[in-house]
């Protein structure tokens, strides 16, 4: 008898039943979402099949491939060849020396087809077919349009008009061909003030140069401007008409009496040593009017421009060019220039907005770092304290800020009080600082003398104030004078001016934050005070007041900037309301910390920064560059300041992950020996977080150069500006010398970011 037993089969787990039916759910919940997707995206492809839309898209993409970057001069070929309509003449023998054409039959009716052939074409060239008829007049009847084969030739068959005639007609075909090569340029001439002579218009040994003006659109002549490279008016002329110009150039200027004149000059300088290009007469009645420039000889006017206006109401012009245009062909086209002019500017514009937005996320970042905020606590008092001095200390700022304007602006009347000032304010504020601080005091100083200490720090202050005012006018100048006068690098001089008025349009700002500054740092020792020589209770009841008056003032303040958005204009709903409320939240914070004397601010901050950074991370920076536009116009200008602002609170955001994230025993160990937070951050944080700042940094700014490209869709600069306008334009060869440069630019930056990384991180 065996002892061996059949196995019984063991029952498969619930949980392999169970998990093939949760792939089979999520299979078919994918076949729905994605199902519905389709329907929601109006995906429809039989529109790949018409015919139409197919040709569009290979002439788009025919025209991406050839970007516009090499512009050739062109010149026309007229090719023609004998016809009679009807038959009444025999055809003269062609030469086939040249380009040359053949019709057959070489006579026919109205009506018939002939077939054209033509031979020695520029390959692969589009031309044109017309009808030339025996005629008094000059016509022309355009047949068809052509492209020639890769031997230069065409065949094409063409219905004869109804022009019948005895006498021989013409078949004409009209094409272009290239002029110069890379390897022999040809100088071309463009009769751009249309008189027909090559005039270079550099002023003679003469001193003088006559122009011969267009009056296509004005048949008398009332006023006449000279106009500069840029379009920069140098002179408005009005004869007798007191109105000013609603058009061109000389728009709304109002010019000065002179006899039967009326003249207005602005800077002809054009050499930038003070010599003066002037319009210096006037032959109106001549045939064509002529118009004479005075200049020392050899300047060179080619791109100058003299305007016309009417006698009416001077409200229509006409512009004649000074000197005729002179090129090599083939040359970089027009479009490639700009399209280099601006990605530089779109370079420039990122590389502004990366090092602007990291300077603001450094200091910002530590602000939302959790590991950093979660500990800091400050006593009630204290904290009441500053929550009052700080709307006072900004008021007071501000006004100091304008009383140091009003000071400066009677200094900086005469250069020389203006250098005295800028020598002496800095000397008479050291010697200060060195009296009110001295280095150790042979004996405590006296409440009169620590008074009299704090007023001459105060003056030092706002001597300071007076002298960054005083050093934002110098800079102003001399930047001014170095732009007029450095030539290639007057960019130089345009910064140092740049930056003077940056100074002078934030000191009100610096000296507001200053002001908050001094009086919160008055009001923590005021606190301070209180708390040590004040009994505990008597703190712990001044507490509640003074929480409940900063919790009005907070709440007051807020209640303002609503109001400022919305304008309610409702003194109980914007203010009343919440000064009781917010005097209420105070009071109970204070009741709450009635024991333990203090609360915690740190994470306020930090949430508060985090909500900041991630309001600001969560508008496009295309929106940015709207409100930016609007505030300081069109340019590269408002371009940098929305991508700044953007890249400040991405950078923030990153930057404070990544203290987060550092190791703690470092941190603790700092903070063992006694050091402050500020001696906390600079040895125990900031050497664990330079790596990943230069990496965060780097893939920003290739960021902002993509982005850059995009922002000037909404007029903030760069290259995306003239990218949009040449796709609306549908002018796709220059719209794909933009998208190469961008593509050139990217990977440039991408390759040089990732080298800096491979040696900095």
């Amino acid at each position: 008898m065996s002892d061996e037993r059949t196995p019984v089969a063991e029952p498969k787990p619930k949980r392999s039943r169970r998990r093939w039916l949760m792939i089979i759910l999520g299979i078919a919940l994918a076949f729905v979402a994605y199902a519905f997707s389709v329907q929601a995206t109006d995906v429809d492809l039989s529109q790949i099949k018409d015919e139409t839309r197919r040709e569009q898209l290979f002439r788009i993409l025919r025209a991406l491939a050839q970007p516009d970057l090499i512009h050739y001069d062109t010149e026309e070929i007229l090719v023609t060849a004998d016809l009679y309509v009807p038959c009444s003449g025999e055809v003269p023998e062609r030469d086939l020396s040249e380009p040359y054409i053949v019709v057959e039959p070489p006579c026919g009716n109205a009506g018939d087809i002939v077939t054209v052939q033509g031979f020695g074409f520029e390959p692969e060239a589009s031309a044109g077919l017309d009808f030339v008829p025996d005629s008094e007049f000059a016509i022309t009847l355009t047949l068809d349009r052509f492209e020639t084969d890769s031997e230069g030739d065409f065949s094409i068959d063409v219905e004869l008009p109804a022009r019948e005639s005895e006498n021989a007609q013409q078949i004409q075909a009209r094409t272009k061909t290239q002029v110069g090569s890379w390897t022999n340029r040809v100088s071309v001439w463009t009769d751009a003030n249309e008189n027909g002579v090559e005039d270079t218009g550099e002023i003679p040994d003469s001193g003088e140069i006559a122009v011969s003006v267009l009056t296509g659109r004005v048949q008398e002549i009332g006023a006449v401007a000279l106009v500069g490279p840029d379009n920069d008016l140098v002179q408005f002329i009005a004869f007798g008409n007191e109105n000013s110009p609603t058009s061109g150039p000389a728009q709304g200027e109002i010019p000065f009496d002179v006899g039967e004149a009326r003249v207005q000059t602005f800077s002809g300088d054009v050499t930038g040593n003070g010599e003066e290009v002037v319009i210096s007469g006037t032959d109106l009645e001549s045939d064509p009017p002529q118009v004479t420039i005075a200049g020392d000889a050899g300047t060179d006017l080619g791109a100058w421009e003299v305007v016309v206006y009417d006698t009416t109401e001077l409200n229509r012009f006409d512009r004649t060019a000074v000197g005729d245009l002179f090129a090599l062909s083939p040359r970089l086209s027009e479009n490639a220039l700009e399209t280099w002019d601006k990605i530089i500017e779109t370079v420039a514009l990122a590389f502004l907005a990366t090092t602007v937005g990291l300077m603001m996320a450094i200091p910002l970042s530590f602000l939302a770092a959790r590991n950093l905020m979660r500990d800091i606590s400050t006593p009630v008092t204290n904290l009441a304290l500053n929550m009052l001095a700080f709307p006072v200390g900004l008021v007071l700022g501000a006004v100091l800020a304008g009383w140091a304007g009003d000071i400066s602006g009677a200094l900086t009347d005469s250069w020389g009080v203006m250098l005295i000032g800028l020598v002496v304010i800095p000397a008479a504020m050291y010697y200060t600082v060195k009296w009110a601080i001295p280095e150790h005091d042979v004996e405590p100083p006296s409440t009169q003398t620590k008074a009299a200490r704090g007023i001459a720090l105060g003056g030092v202050g706002f001597a300071g104030i007076v002298f960054l005012y005083l050093f934002s006018e110098l800079s102003m100048d001399v930047g001014g004078f170095l732009g007029d006068n450095l030539g290639l690098f007057s960019f130089l001089g345009t910064f140092i001016a740049t930056m003077g008025e940056l100074l002078e349009a934030i000191l009100v700002v610096i000296s507001a934050v200053l002001g908050a500054g001094v009086l919160m740092n008055l009001a923590g020792r005021l606190g301070y005070a209180m708390r040590t020589r004040l009994p505990a209770a008597l703190v712990r009841t001044i507490n509640l007041p003074l929480a409940a008056a900063a919790g009005a003032v907070v709440a007051a303040i807020i209640g303002m900037i609503i109001n400022w958005f919305y304008e309610f204009d409702n003194p109980m709903r914007t203010f009343w309301i919440p000064v009781i409320i917010g005097a209420l939240i105070g009071l109970g914070l204070a009741v709450r910390a009635y024991q333990k004397e203090s609360v915690g601010v740190g994470l306020v901050i930090y949430y508060a920064a985090r909500t900041l950074f991630n309001t600001l991370r969560s508008i496009e920076p295309l929106v940015m560059g709207i409100v930016f536009v609007v505030w300081v116009g069109f340019g590269p200008f408002a371009g940098s300041l929305a991508l700044a602002l953007h890249t400040t609170a991405a950078l923030a955001k990153l930057y404070s992950e990544q203290v987060e994230s550092i190791a703690a025993g470092p941190l603790e160990a700092v903070r063992a020996t006694g050091a402050t937070r500020l001696q906390t951050v600079v040895y125990a944080v900031v050497p664990q977080i330079v790596p990943p700042y230069i990496s965060f940094t780097m893939y920003r700014w290739d960021i902002n150069v993509r982005m850059s490209t995009i922002i000037g869709f909404v007029g903030g600069g760069g290259i995306g500006f003239l990218l949009q306008q040449n796709i609306n334009l549908l002018q796709y060869r220059a719209a794909a010398a933009q998208m190469l440069a961008i593509a050139i630019v990217v990977a440039t930056m991408d390759y040089i970011s990732a080298r800096l990384r491979e040696r900095l991180v």
